[in-house]
């Protein structure tokens, strides 16, 4: 098969006769008047393999495949055109979705049968596939007209889910009522014990995330009271610390998994994909700026550490995705065995290891061969389980790298999982999103240079001779005409990145591509988008408002020309955005989940038309501040320390006396928080052999949040924390050393949180 897919090549060597989708497939189908068998997927999935290795490489099916369908395998990465329309379809008849997508069509590609991954005997849940290919002949040898008649009603029954038809009221949307009632939706639907949406298995869920993100940091201290900020902040926080400690998070290696089968994050379905790493990271960055926490900016920049090694092609552009199997078993790269840490791990490492990290149990599949191992996950994240142990953050984080640097060590020996390398245009997009707006908040030049170089090259080489933008790169060509979601993400990540580094290169790109957007996808004079260029095969051309496993195109294009608009103040794009918005929200009362990304554009254009900054946030600092001597000030917070005795003998015990004097309007959390996303006022010692026993802090005021929730502790005005430490023992004639107290604390108003502050004192 000369296919450019990798995921089609992997399957011309089997005894099915594959056509890819295209002209001659369908015309045969149709000059022989036979059903087509069209299997959907793509190279890194794992049920995709188990089903070529049980189903397709089998002599005995692959004939009655042969004999009976015209078989058509299709790359999902590269027509997701098509797999949006067959996965609707799917849905719509089985209520359920995922890889293999596996359906019969007409030879005028209506479909009248669709699954998933199927078994050569009855497995999976599901009748063994020589039954069903003998009863689907059956049925289109004897019934034609009837298997007809459920093809088109299938098509009847899908059209709406991707043909977007306004309501006939037209009734003008206010975004923000919607977005109220989507948040209020999430909150019901949001599980409070382990993070994240729903139960087993669990995705990130990304849209949603996103959408919560903006909710609190464009709707804070406007019309919407404090406490439903909070709680829009507090569930993306708590999804993103038991993720980040459980095992969809690669520990040893970082980056994140697809999803996790079950509703703890423990175990993962093992395939890392790029969009996966791109939206997370940039989701974890925002959650950094917007709490403070140096964990999420240490997950954030480790997921994209990661990806500028094994995901980075030498141009500068990014691979698709890691296989989640090595040899047919399933997450065997990624797992330990305790014998495997006594081996590598020293003692005392080991036993490091076991305080603060668990192993979880891979679950078994009848007939699959067994992983032999486990997965690793935190036993807690990583910044509470440091103040659970009184030690920093900082400290505990370097030894876990140490530790973990060793396994990783160990892994890079090991047979690793197959690479997609080919290139797609708007997952790169998402990437170079993801590196400017991190090389910005976090002050990381390097960042800044990964986006520009991927930048460069996409638009030097996706853009053929006629200037059209290609979806893939691979074998030194573009290749496949670009969707709208390759515009929409590309556009996203020119403009970022723009905002990060400002450069007319850039902000040129993007209204070109702004331009060609409309020029290619649009159809009926309708604001709103087609997601993909006119195709002679394809029976409907998918229009829509609805996020999936992606961010829907439309709504991010809205995300588009409202930063358009915000950057050249042409009131062009503000037009158009408002009028995607009337069209897609106009006549809704009732919000679904996949408008997430939708919603969110809508109250950044009302955050605009208010007058607030779009996309322009401080840099997050994370670099400890020292001050020589005993006193440092700070914008809202100053800070003293006065030793007891002022010169006390070497090894005996004495107190410090640390005053914060807070300013007003401002308070300090408290010692202990309740709200996951609050960062607790914390004491510490810095020096050799000096003991700190005791901290004692003021009582704080109580500050209910209504709703039977645990209530916010915090510290204002002028307050002492009383400390006592041991001073170490000196050889005679021999000074004492100096000392270090370190201070944590995290300045917060009413309605809004500063980032964390890092005060060294030397005494």
């Amino acid at each position: 098969m000369n296919s450019s897919s990798p995921y089609l090549r992997q399957h011309a060597h089997n005894p099915v006769f594959w056509y890819p989708w295209g002209r001659e497939a369908i015309e045969r189908a149709r000059l022989e008047n036979k059903p087509i068998f069209l299997s959907i997927g793509y190279s890194t999935c794992y049920w995709c393999h188990v089903m070529e290795r049980e189903v397709f490489q089998n002599l005995s099916i692959a004939s009655m495949l042969n004999r009976n369908f015209i078989n058509i395998k299709v790359d999902r990465e590269e027509r997701p055109d098509i797999d949006e329309l067959y996965m609707v379809t799917r849905q719509v008849m089985t209520h359920e979705g995922g890889w293999p997508n596996n359906l019969f069509l007409t030879p005028q590609l209506k479909p009248f049968h669709a699954g998933g991954t199927y078994g050569a005997d009855e497995s999976y849940g599901r009748m063994a596939f020589p039954r069903l290919l003998e009863w689907l002949n059956f049925v289109w040898t004897t019934q034609e007209n009837d298997a007809r008649k459920v093809a088109d009603d299938v098509m009847e029954a899908m059209k709406p889910h991707v043909i977007f038809s306004p309501p006939a009221t037209g009734k003008k949307a206010n975004a923000n009522t919607l977005a109220r009632k989507l948040f209020s939706m999430l909150k019901d639907f949001h599980d409070g014990r382990s993070g994240g949406f729903y139960q087993a298995p669990k995705f990130p869920h990304e849209c949603l995330l996103s959408f919560l993100l903006g909710y609190y940091e464009h709707t804070n201290a406007r019309e919407y009271d404090f406490a439903a900020n909070v709680d829009a902040l507090d569930m993306v926080t708590t999804t993103l610390r038991k993720m980040a400690a459980g095992g969809i998070y690669d520990h040893v290696g970082c980056g994140f998994h697809r999803y996790a089968v079950d509703k703890e994050w423990y175990v993962p379905h093992f395939e890392k994909m790029l969009y996966n790493q791109a939206m997370l990271a940039r989701i974890y960055t925002d959650a950094a700026r917007f709490s403070g926490s140096e964990y999420f900016a240490d997950i954030a920049k480790s997921v994209l550490d990661m990806v500028h090694g094994p995901f980075t092609d030498g141009s500068g552009a990014f691979y698709s995705a890691f296989d989640a199997e090595v040899d047919g078993t399933e997450g065997s790269y990624y797992a330990w065995t305790a014998s495997d840490l006594e081996q590598i791990l020293a003692e005392d490492e080991n036993a490091f290891f076991t305080s603060f990290y668990a192993m979880a149990d891979i679950p078994t599949f009848p007939g699959h061969k067994e992983t032999e191992g486990q997965v690793i996950i935190a036993r807690k994240p990583l910044d509470e389980a440091a103040r659970e142990n009184n030690i920093t953050y900082l400290q505990l984080a370097a030894m876990t790298g140490q530790v973990m640097n060793k396994l990783l060590q160990v892994r890079n020996s090991r047979k690793a999982p197959l690479l997609d390398n080919k290139i797609l245009v708007g997952w790169n997009g998402l990437m170079i999103d993801a590196y400017a707006h991190a090389g910005k908040v976090f002050n990381k030049p390097n960042y800044l240079l990964y986006a520009r170089k991927a930048a460069d090259f996409l638009l030097e080489h996706a853009i053929n001779n006629d200037g059209a933008l290609g979806r893939v790169y691979i074998d030194g060509e573009p290749q496949i005409f670009a969707m709208l979601e390759d515009y929409a993400y590309l556009m996203k990540g020119l403009l970022t990145l723009w905002r990060a580094t400002p450069d007319d290169v850039l902000l040129e790109a993007a209204q070109n591509l702004a331009n060609s957007v409309d020029d290619l996808f649009t159809t009926d004079g309708t604001a709103g988008y087609c997601y993909s260029q006119p195709s002679e095969f394809l029976l409907v051309r998918s229009k829509n408002p609805d996020d999936m496993t992606l961010p829907n195109a439309n709504a991010v294009m809205v995300h588009n020309f409202i930063d358009l608009f915000d950057i050249t103040n042409n009131q062009t794009y503000h037009d158009k955005a408002q009028a995607m918005l009337d069209y897609f929200l106009n006549g809704r009362s009732d919000v679904t989940p996949e408008l997430a990304t939708m919603l969110h554009a809508g109250i950044r254009l009302d955050a605009l038309a208010n007058g607030k900054t779009l996309d322009k946030p401080e840099v997050f600092d994370t670099a400890t501040r020292v001050e020589i001597g005993r006193t440092a000030v700070e914008e809202s917070v100053s800070a003293t320390v006065a030793l007891s005795p002022e010169d006390p003998a070497a090894g005996s015990e004495c107190s410090l006396r640390i005053t914060l004097n807070i300013k007003d309007g401002w308070h300090i959390n408290a010692e202990r928080v309740y709200q996951p996303f609050l960062v607790p006022t914390q004491v510490g010692i810095q020096g050799k052999d000096i003991e700190l026993l005791e901290v004692k802090f003021p009582k704080p005021r109580r500050i209910e949040t209504g709703d039977n929730e645990k209530p916010m502790l915090v510290f204002e005005g002028l307050i002492t924390i009383n400390a006592r430490i041991r001073l170490p023992v000196v050889e005679a004639g021999m000074l004492r050393a100096p000392f270090k107290v370190l201070l944590r604390f995290q300045p917060c108003t009413t309605t809004a949180c500063d980032r964390t502050q890092d005060i060294v004192i030397a005494v």
